[in-house]
């Protein structure tokens, strides 16, 4: 989803865009971003995350497992010199 409530018109940023992990009655919904940060945002801010959004998203995912496996293969390497 993307929360509209986080967007700057001046300098520009566009809407966070975050995966839904918790909904409240009412419809408030619980989001995190790819870092791990959590946020609430409101029903009314809420519209679908767009393909390109979505994409951004998962490849900044990745990125987070790519960089965080090469840190555990180089920790594990150092722990055994």
């Amino acid at each position: 989803m993307a929360d509209e409530s986080t967007a700057v018109a001046s300098p520009p940023s566009p809407a966070w865009t975050g995966r839904v992990i918790h909904v409240w009655p009412g419809g408030r919904c619980q989001l995190i971003t790819p870092t791990r940060y959590a946020w609430t945002a409101a029903p009314g801010n809420l519209r679908p995350a767009t393909d390109a959004e979505r994409a951004a998203y998962d490849a900044q995912v990745h990125e987070i497992q790519r960089e965080r496996a090469a840190l555990y293969r180089q920790l594990r390497g150092g722990a055994r010199s």
